[in-house]
């Protein structure tokens, strides 16, 4: 008997094959009409992608048919970014789905839902409903997957959202208006995944670099080393790549393409919890001395942009203190998108970030792209004439962060075990349970919280001073070691 109900996580939805199989996204397709769509009176037209794993395509099929089989007007788009759904779900006000695990394993697939942009289908926002309307059929499903009718996908809707994602990456990126110095050199890390399409964009976008590939073909499998950058281990080769090359900035993206890290000229990571600070510090000035960007961004987005980002609690105080300093409104979330999302939405935010990776973008009906961050990164070092190192270098000795550290949950330990054990040892500290538990004191912060898909504990800690008395590393002993102990 199939766990089907472990599928479904409280981002979005995802698994390992063969275990997950076609028959869960078909009844997944007819639950988003029957238990979401339907019942909340929205449009029954959803514009569906699929990434490039092996398993895609037949999941992809199997979505798609169970959308039908309930009513629905499809808009089957293919091959495609998680940006490119949410450019085609943005510019026609929507919902939006695709078929991809993202970073996790190639053994693995899932599923992201955009009900109606911003707002995506997580367990407490639709996706439990969903999720009983499968365990509910599953068993009596009928069909066998030569009953499901072939896809054709349409050409014309992936070309009108490039267009969309082109001209959002202007606003933002304003590539147009850029000097590229000659020989300016940028390597690209696709992992063999969706990043290959984004980097034909760029390279449309940007004629005048020397664009230096990496592991630039499609291939499912992920050959060379998984689609996840958020791992240093799998940004080495880049880093190599960066100072063989002589590179100017290396690029990384995630399976689907929604996340992206970077690497400067001296083939060092650039620290990503530095970098939101930098990216919430320039969009909040562009809307304080630029007020005509202001609801006039692209075509559906009428609402007005503020000064304010979001910042996730378990990352540096860098941004939300740079936001504060720029006159701006720094707005504290739980990890993950769909949190997000949802307070950017509440709250206008220009801007939204999680050192994980993704980037939020306001005048991009506040979802996340991998290649607007990789625009507004090259409007900063190119705009201002700055190398890659410079772009965080007011942060690297004012903050001290070691990286977000997982921990196998060890047996017998639960979250609210280790957050009463955190109350009594660190009791003079201010303690917020938003997210797993945080302390802040003048000179140090840390979280540790459970992840939402995995069976661990993520740690991270900031200090602002770094020596051999003190520093992240000691911190983070002292925490594993309340945990195991």
């Amino acid at each position: 008997m199939i766990d089907i109900a472990k599928f479904f996580k409280a981002y979005d939805m995802r698994g390992t094959t063969p275990e997950l199989d076609w028959k869960i996204y078909f009844l997944i397709g007819q639950g988003l009409v029957e238990e979401i769509l339907k019942p909340e009176s929205l449009d029954l037209t959803v514009n569906v992608w699929h990434d490039n794993r092996v398993s895609s395509d037949l999941f992809y099929k199997a979505f798609v048919n169970g959308l039908l089989s309930k009513g629905a007007e499809v808009i089957p788009c293919g091959l495609g970014t998680t940006d490119m759904m949410y450019s085609y779900t943005i510019k026609n006000d929507i919902s939006g789905a695709i078929v991809t695990a993202s970073h996790n394993p190639k053994e693995d697939n899932g599923l992201k839902i955009v009900k109606k942009y911003p707002q995506m289908l997580g367990l407490e926002s639709g996706l439990d409903k969903i999720r009983d309307y499968v365990l509910k059929h599953y068993e009596t499903l009928e069909l066998t997957e030569k009953g499901l009718d072939n896809i054709t996908n349409d050409k014309n809707a992936k070309i009108e959202a490039v267009e969309f994602l082109n001209k959002a990456s202007q606003k933002i990126g304003k590539f147009l208006d850029l000097k590229i110095p000659k020989g300016y050199t940028v390597v690209v890390d696709a992992a063999n995944g969706l990043g290959v399409l984004s980097l034909e964009l760029l390279k449309s976008q940007y004629p005048g670099v020397k664009w230096v590939h990496l592991y630039c073909t499609l291939d499912g499998n992920f050959p060379n080393h998984p689609a996840d950058p958020a791992n240093p281990d799998n940004m080495m080769d880049l880093r190599r790549k960066v100072l063989e090359s002589k590179a100017d900035i290396g690029i990384a993206f995630d399976g689907d393409a929604d996340r992206v890290f970077f690497v400067d000229e001296l083939g060092e990571i650039i620290n990503t919890e530095h970098l939101v600070a930098v990216f919430a510090k320039t969009l909040i000035n562009e809307v304080q001395l630029n007020q005509d960007i202001i609801g006039k961004e692209l075509e559906n987005l009428s609402h007005p942009l503020n000064p304010a980002a979001v910042y996730v609690v378990s990352y540096s105080r860098a941004l939300p203190e740079t936001v504060l300093c720029e006159g701006g409104a720094a707005i504290v979330s739980k990890q993950g998108h769909t949190f997000v999302k949802k307070l950017m939405k509440q709250y206008n935010a220009i801007y939204g970030g999680e050192a994980s990776g993704h980037h939020y973008f306001g005048q991009f009906g506040f979802m996340d792209s991998g290649i607007l961050a990789v625009n507004l990164m090259f409007k900063i070092i190119l705009g201002r004439s700055l190398m890659a190192s410079d772009v965080c270098a007011e942060y690297k000795d004012k903050y001290f962060t070691s990286g977000e550290y997982n921990l196998k949950v060890p047996v017998g330990r639960d979250m609210q075990m280790i957050k009463d054990r955190v109350k009594r040892k660190y009791l003079d500290g201010y303690i917020s349970e938003l997210d797993g538990i945080s302390v802040f004191y003048h000179t140090y912060k840390f979280t540790i919280r459970h992840s939402n898909t995995q069976s661990l504990f993520r740690i991270n800690v900031e200090t602002k001073i770094s020596n051999e008395q003190f520093n992240p590393k000691i911190v983070l002993d002292q925490l594993i070691d309340l945990i195991n102990n």
